[in-house]
């Protein structure tokens, strides 16, 4: 592995763990058995790892956010989509766990933040449209557009919320996708509701 993926890789590890704010570029080169000015000469300062590691997300989420010629028909297709979005969340959680922090220290990185939050929107809506015309969501354009953001809220507040939930709670992409999902619940034929249910029955003992 090249060094400024060590870097970066180790830098990932230690925000998801310890905090952004609480991960100095020192304690990185601490940890990766590295002078500080070994560490200076890959990333200057800490923005600069920040704000590689959220390109590393934008690329990585890219293949999920554009749109596909494949028709979402079905809600097993819509948990999918969600597991694999939250999947990614995950890998990078620090940017949602602390983006009071990121967004105030770093406002440069603001608006590509909310790039990738509206692109979720829209990419949801779209999905929840599909299913629509499917006839698998009973949800006009009004509902779908409120839903959308529903979603979206409840997907990038999962890692804050997941921390204040009991051990034993299961808080994996699995979870964290059912409970997104079920807000469509209300809105679902039949067929999907069941799906829903069964769901329900692996991810809530």
């Amino acid at each position: 592995m090249k060094t400024r993926d060590r870097i970066l890789e180790t830098t990932l590890r230690l925000f998801n763990e310890e905090g952004t704010a609480k991960v100095p570029t020192n304690r990185i080169a601490v940890e990766l058995e590295m002078s500080p000015g070994n560490l200076y000469y890959h990333f200057r300062k800490k923005e600069q790892l920040v704000e590689r590691l959220l390109r590393r997300l934008e690329d990585q989420a890219e293949p999920l956010l554009a749109p596909s010629n494949t028709q979402l028909v079905a809600v097993d297709d819509l948990w999918l989509f969600l597991h694999l979005a939250f999947e990614k969340m995950f890998e990078y959680r620090f940017l949602y766990r602390d983006v009071d922090y990121v967004m105030s220290e770093y406002p440069r990185l603001t608006p590509r933040l909310r790039r990738l939050t509206s692109r979720g929107i829209e990419t949801i809506e779209r999905l929840c449209g599909q299913m629509a015309a499917a006839g698998t969501l009973r949800a006009n354009s009004s509902e779908i557009e409120v839903l959308a953001l529903q979603m979206m809220l409840a997907a990038t507040c999962w890692f804050t919320f997941a921390r204040m939930l009991p051990e034993n709670v299961d808080t994996g992409p699995g979870r964290a996708a059912y409970q997104v999902l079920s807000l469509l619940t209300p809105f679902l034929a039949d067929d999907g509701r069941q799906y829903v249910n069964y769901l329900r029955r692996k991810y809530i003992a």
